[in-house]
């Protein structure tokens, strides 16, 4: 068939590997993906040093010898060379090739998840983005534009040919014609619109309550760029766990802020806040009638939000904030929400209907 007929009725193409050849393939993918990855490293390091990605050639920059051929080797070299500059003998951050090593098991899971296909094409051009946001925004607080709003056509185009885990399509009717939307690009629009709508509106809150940004706008291009991918229930879904991963570093952080400034209320104000917003979800485990359940879940509410209150005066009052960079979070919860996310969400729709 023609690949164009392919696109239209929503197929894309995609190639049949032998069983066999699984192995060969995959690993040419990680391989592929430490390549790439070593370059990715250049692109986050030389976007924060305002420098060009392609000239000069790699140096050291400590001594600013230029790194040879051999020792440009993926991983390989690092390890060979001890973590160190052949020249000056200066430590070589660890970055390197962790990103590498990343890169590679991200690029091989695509493959492995979506197969040789346009989908995965697509998906590696997201993923190899997301890598150097997670630099650039761990590093310096900073995402390019470049990486997060060129994902928001991407991922449109993407949609719109039903590439993504969202078929059908929605017959809209103009009168003189009737066009056939595809619902996955439906999805990614709505996810664009939450991103926006969202994390814009968390940005004028914190202006009222703090008197700051609490989030940065690349935060919310990085989201819509990722909505127009994952269509608005797996952006949804990485947007909690974003949050979730934020959430594992920052609270030590803030707790042994607050112990040692000897902040009692908006520690007791805050574990307030943590325990009456999350009870609500075990008490669906303990059998109550669903009239109990409810009633829990609105004093629950309601005592979350007067902790909130108590909470966020406290912490405006005395300046006690982490500014811990949200976008390398939000880049895990994007790529959990890839690769697990319909399983995630079909879980938790069985519990829901088991209640």
């Amino acid at each position: 068939m023609d690949p164009v007929l392919l696109f239209i009725n929503g197929l894309p193409p995609k190639v049949d590997i032998p069983p066999e050849l699984w192995p060969v393939v995959l690993g040419f993918t990680f391989v592929i993906g430490l390549v790439i990855g070593s370059f990715l490293n250049v692109v986050g390091l030389r976007f924060l040093a305002e420098e060009s990605i392609t000239l000069p050639p790699s140096s050291c920059p400590h001594c600013k010898a230029r790194i040879r051929p051999q020792d440009n080797i993926p991983v390989i070299s690092y390890i060979l060379l001890g973590g160190r500059c052949r020249d000056c003998k200066a430590g070589i951050s660890i970055q390197y090739p962790l990103i590498e090593l990343a890169t590679g098991v991200l690029f091989t899971l695509v493959v492995w998840f979506f197969g040789v296909s346009l989908t995965s094409l697509f998906l590696l051009f997201m993923v190899a983005n997301l890598i150097v946001i997670f630099i650039t925004d761990l590093r310096e607080s900073f995402i390019f534009q470049i990486n997060s709003l060129s994902l928001i056509p991407a991922g449109l185009i993407y949609n719109a040919f039903s590439l993504g885990p969202i078929q059908g399509s929605t017959a809209l009717n103009l009168g003189a014609m009737i066009i056939h939307v595809p619902d996955g690009l439906i999805s990614a629009l709505i996810a664009i619109a939450i991103a926006f709508a969202f994390f814009e509106g968390m940005i004028l809150l914190s202006m009222l309550v703090f008197g700051t940004d609490g989030f940065g706008h690349g935060d919310t291009h990085l989201m819509m760029g990722a909505g127009a991918f994952l269509g608005w229930p797996l952006t949804v879904l990485a947007l909690v766990l974003g949050f979730i991963a934020q959430t594992i570093p920052a609270i030590p952080m803030l707790v042994i802020q607050w112990i040692q400034n000897k902040q009692w209320t908006s520690l007791i104000s805050g574990a307030a806040a943590l325990v009456f917003g999350t009870l609500p979800i075990f008490t669906m485990s303990l059998g109550f009638s669903l009239e109990i359940r409810t009633a829990i879940s609105l004093l629950c509410i309601v005592l979350t939000l007067v902790a909130l209150i108590v909470f966020l005066k406290q912490v405006r009052t005395s300046q006690s904030f982490t500014y811990l960079p949200l976008g390398p979070a939000l880049v895990i919860g994007i790529l959990v929400a890839l690769f697990w996310g319909q399983p995630i969400i079909a879980y938790y729709q069985v519990l829901m209907q088991a209640r």
